[in-house]
């Protein structure tokens, strides 16, 4: 910055330079009781400004992931990207966005599809119909679980060793069938096993405390206590918001989140890990799966917390096609192509 002013101006300004350290000396044994303003040196001031636009430069937008950031996900339909933190949203290639498209495209021959991939670190991620929703079925059992640990373990209303009332309304086959069943058990069978009465006996016992002002808390809509269902129907952003707020969670150290870490990393049922198996990713999370003559009722879904090379994501992908062999080699595809663009996502 001092190279471009006129010789003049540097000669007024070495002038200055000498001249105040001369006055500096000079001021050591000035009397205490003749004080005498000390100007700024020039070099310092220019110094000070360089190095205040250096550090704007070189610091990185900081972006902290909450189920509130996830309202910057966009609106709208089709394959979209987006950076949460303020940045430019990331680009994919001719040949990243066919692959993706193509594999949604036969998907959606057999039901909705809306997804939501991001980088927890940066914020950037990719969306496709994050609004559109769909049922979610046993998808739904690990997030339910978190509003548990949460709401009733850690704030001491009830120890994981207590016991539960074991609800009959669905199978009557079940092991958790009428008797009471320590709550451990119940959160982990309905998560790694997807037991249905497991998870129907957690509903009966919370869904009274507190369940929709958690929903509220967290931003969600879709995902209300309704009476016909214990399965929501909901969409890939509501969903990525809950796993936001599950990866949060898994990061204290409460036992009920050490409970739930271990759980979710066990799940005997995910198309998510089957889909990156050959990449070494670790996941954690829940699927869902259902077929009926009513395709409402229709739904593939699994969603969670991948992790691989030190860098963690979240991956909720919702579709309403039915249970089924077909349906589930058609998510892997779509889960394989998202997941390839995450190096377009740092």
């Amino acid at each position: 910055m001092a190279s471009t002013l006129p010789k003049s101006a540097l000669a007024i300004a070495a002038a200055v330079v000498i001249a105040i350290a001369g006055f500096a000396v000079f001021q050591c044994t000035r009397p205490a009781n003749e004080p005498a303003a000390e100007p700024e040196p020039i070099a310092t001031q220019v110094e000070t400004a360089d190095s205040t636009e250096a550090s704007a430069e070189s610091e990185p937008v900081r972006f902290e992931p909450t189920p509130e950031a996830l309202d910057g996900v966009p609106e709208g339909s089709g394959l979209q990207t987006f950076a949460l933190a303020g940045e430019d949203a990331p680009g994919l290639s001719d040949t990243q966005r066919s692959a993706i498209e193509d594999a949604i495209d036969n998907a959606e021959e057999h039901g909705d599809v809306s997804l939501v991939f991001y980088n927890l670190e940066t914020g950037k991620g990719i969306s496709y119909d994050a609004d559109t929703t769909v049922y979610g079925a046993s998808s739904f059992k690990a997030p339910y679980a978190l509003y548990v640990c949460q709401t009733q373990v850690d704030t001491g209303k009830i120890d994981l060793e207590d016991s539960c009332q074991g609800t009959s309304a669905y199978d009557p086959n079940s092991y958790y069938n009428g008797g009471s069943y320590p709550l451990s058990d119940l959160i982990a069978d309905a998560i790694v096993y997807s037991d249905n009465n497991a998870f129907g006996s957690l509903r009966d016992a919370f869904d009274s405390e507190g369940y929709d002002e958690w929903v509220d808390g967290l931003g969600l809509d879709d995902v209300h206590y309704r009476a016909d269902s214990w399965y929501p129907w909901y969409c890939a952003r509501t969903s990525a918001k809950l796993w936001t707020e599950m990866y949060s969670y898994l990061q204290t150290p409460s036992e009920a989140a050490q409970l739930l870490n271990e759980l979710t990393s066990q799940t005997e049922v995910s198309f998510i890990r089957e889909a990156l198996r050959t990449t070494g990713a670790s996941v954690q999370d829940k699927a869902g799966w259902c077929a009926d003559s009513d395709p409402l009722w229709n739904g593939v879904c699994d969603a969670g917390i991948v992790t691989l090379d030190g860098k963690t994501y979240i991956l909720s992908i919702m579709t309403g096609m039915p249970d089924g062999d077909t349906s589930y080699a058609l998510y892997e595809d779509i889960a394989a192509a998202v997941f390839d663009v995450r190096d377009t996502l740092a």
